[in-house]
């Protein structure tokens, strides 16, 4: 037990030593360290976090956890959306856990700013409807449903979608709807105070401010009514309807799209406000992603811009698309390593509860970025 400790606090340590921010409870030693968190003197050592966000683990350990887990959602879910292109979203095993990218306002940063608060708040959201939290539960509020909300229907269940039926004859509310409220006050609290307490300018700390809530808003904006049918021989006479956050792959994928047409700002300092770089890109609004910088090529390693590059990559032989070697390996080439492989086939079945298969030998190929 001593040993553990010592090799936390030896890690946390070396953390102080560099700069850091709270992506770095991402870190692989960070992982399955809950029963820590509860810990005074762990949440003490974690001094790449501001006074606020120890205090977070000092006397809110569950949800101190549900923020590190939050964390390794959106890495997990960055790293799928970026699979097939330059940027990887590629971690460092190290304190800057994304390496210097993060010091430079690119729409990779802005990406991850709102990934990571879009995340936070969906899961605080909904452990407390799962009743993970003590300081939480269901949303009991009941907010106006626009006219013509449609509906789509599964099973006994019906969810909001585009589909083909609405809600003409009303519903009840009822069910555990996700606290929305409280996943947002956590994020902003967490994340939002950091920005306030340690970034020293102006525009740095208006963009993130602005790319973190633009996550939150994506959640805001995809949550979905969800109703349960009751009645007689499966009829629908009554509807009883809740709100529900769809899975973390749905707001992913929006922020994916955000990310490509992200704004490049500059700031008015008569107006204090921050403006498109250039009079023909469009105007942003609160859902959009927006940064000062244009993104690296990503093709060739640099650590200081906190590039890998692509070298050994594996990409595929289409054209134009998404983890193609042409446009993977940057004109560098590939090379093609066959494999071998066996693997079951001609599987058959045999009365009574009996599948027997052939062994066969197979070759693939796999090409890798020069």
């Amino acid at each position: 037990m001593f040993l553990l400790h010592y090799q936390q606090l030896l890690f946390i340590t070396i953390i102080t030593n560099s700069y850091a921010f709270w992506w770095s409870l991402g870190l692989p030693s960070f992982q399955n360290l809950n029963q820590s968190f509860k810990e005074k003197q762990f949440c003490s050592s974690l001094t790449f976090l501001t006074y606020e966000q120890r205090l977070y683990c000092q006397t809110n350990p569950k949800i101190f956890s549900i923020i590190n887990r939050s964390l390794r959602m959106a890495i997990d879910e960055c790293q799928y959306q970026f699979r097939n292109q330059r940027w990887n979203c590629s971690l460092f095993n190290q304190p800057q856990i994304f390496g210097k990218l993060i010091l430079r306002k690119t729409p990779e940063t802005a990406f991850i700013y709102a990934l990571t608060s879009a995340a936070v708040m969906h899961n605080i959201a909904k452990a407390c409807s799962k009743g993970e939290l003590i300081e939480c539960g269901c949303d009991k509020s009941q907010p106006k449903i626009p006219t013509g909300t449609m509906f789509k229907y599964h099973s006994n269940t019906i969810t909001s979608s585009s589909s083909s039926s609405s809600l003409n004859d009303g519903f009840e509310w009822g069910g555990c709807s996700d606290d929305l409220k409280f996943g947002r006050n956590v994020s902003m609290s967490f994340i939002d105070k950091q920005e306030t307490l340690i970034t020293r300018r102006q525009i740095v700390r208006m963009i993130n401010l602005h790319n973190n809530e633009a996550g939150r808003q994506i959640v805001e904006r995809n949550i979905q009514l969800t109703c349960k049918c009751h009645g007689v021989s499966g009829s629908c006479t009554l509807r009883v309807c809740w709100r529900t956050l769809p899975d973390f792959r749905l707001i992913g994928s929006e922020l994916r799209t955000k990310y490509s047409s992200a704004t490049q700002v500059q700031f008015n300092r008569r107006l204090n406000i921050l403006k498109p770089r250039k009079n023909s890109q469009k105007l942003f609004n609160t859902t959009d992603l927006i940064h000062i910088h244009m993104s690296p090529s990503f093709c060739e390693k640099n650590l200081r811009i906190g590039s890998l590059g692509t070298q050994g990559r594996e990409c595929n032989l289409t054209i134009n698309e998404s983890g193609s070697c042409s446009i993977l390996c940057c004109d560098r080439g590939y090379e093609t390593i066959l494999y071998t492989i066996e693997e079951d086939c001609d599987c058959q079945f045999h009365w009574c509860c009996e599948v027997r298969c052939k062994r066969c030998i197979k070759k693939i190929e796999k090409h890798f970025c020069k």
